[in-house]
């Protein structure tokens, strides 16, 4: 009887073991999942640098407006401020430095002017030392320029990110308005169908209506659906003007040259 208990107990045991094991495995498994996905995000995907090719339209455009937008050089300026300010600050601590070199006189007389030869040369040996040289420096800034330093990195680092910040930014904005242009011309492309169709049946009631075969009210409305399908056929128009306008004001280009010179999109590129 003693012996099965000790049996199930240690069966019992053993099973434990095993899906503390188990737990242990997935929640290992999961933490390396998750922090695999946690890859940092490289810039240069988000805007191609300048001087690389583009491999899509879109990246292209994006490209143009990092480049062609003033504002986002400052970005680069400020940068460089920022390094330069960091030189500085590794260098900061010569300013409280000084030395100084004393040569003592009698030695100097001695050694750099001639003597008569009545004159003793014990007499010129009198002070020691022969010379002396000395420096002195703040202990503030030997505590403080470290600090300083780590500051001006710190200060050049919240400007790379928020040049990144910016970029993230620019490629949302001009993705947003390049997709815009896209609806608008789908749109356009739509209306110009409907406006044909439309004209097409306004001919056809209308030659009805010449014949006797249709009412007024047939001719009519025939007429009243095409100018309504003209009108928004227009409007449509407009609204790939406007868009463009929109998305020139991104990429500071003629939109007619970004699909020029850019990576050819059978589909997308296409007015």
């Amino acid at each position: 009887m003693r012996t099965t208990t000790l049996y199930y107990l240690t069966r019992t045991l053993n099973n434990t073991k095993m899906k503390k094991l188990t737990f242990l495995v997935i929640c290992t498994l999961l933490l390396l999942s998750t922090l695999s996905a946690q890859q940092p995000i490289d810039f240069d995907k988000i805007v191609v640098p300048e001087g690389s090719r583009a491999r899509t339209f879109e990246d292209y455009l994006v490209q143009l407006s990092w480049m062609n937008n003033p504002a986002n050089k400052t970005f680069d300026e400020e940068i460089k401020i920022a390094t330069q300010e960091i030189s500085i600050k590794k260098w900061k601590w010569t300013d409280d430095f000084d030395a100084i070199f004393n040569y003592n006189e009698s030695h100097f007389i001695q050694d750099f002017i001639k003597q008569d030869d009545e004159v003793q040369p014990t007499t010129l040996f009198t002070v020691f030392p022969r010379f002396n040289f000395g420096a002195r420096i703040s202990l503030g800034t030997l505590i403080n320029n470290p600090k300083e330093k780590k500051k001006a990195e710190y200060e050049l680092k919240i400007t790379e990110l928020e040049r990144d910040q910016e970029k993230l930014a620019i490629r949302a904005k001009t993705l947003e308005r390049y997709q815009n242009y896209l609806l608008s011309n789908e749109i356009l492309l739509t209306r110009k169908q409907a406006e044909e169709d439309s004209y097409q049946t306004y001919l056809l009631i209308k030659e009805k209506f010449r014949r006797g075969d249709a009412e007024l009210d047939d001719h009519n409305s025939a007429s009243t659906s095409y100018y309504n399908a003209k009108e928004k056929f227009i409007s449509a128009k407009s609204d790939v003007k406007v868009a463009i306008i929109q998305l020139e004001e991104m990429i500071g280009i003629p939109f007619a040259d970004a699909l020029k010179y850019g990576p050819k999109e059978k589909s997308k590129s296409k007015k």
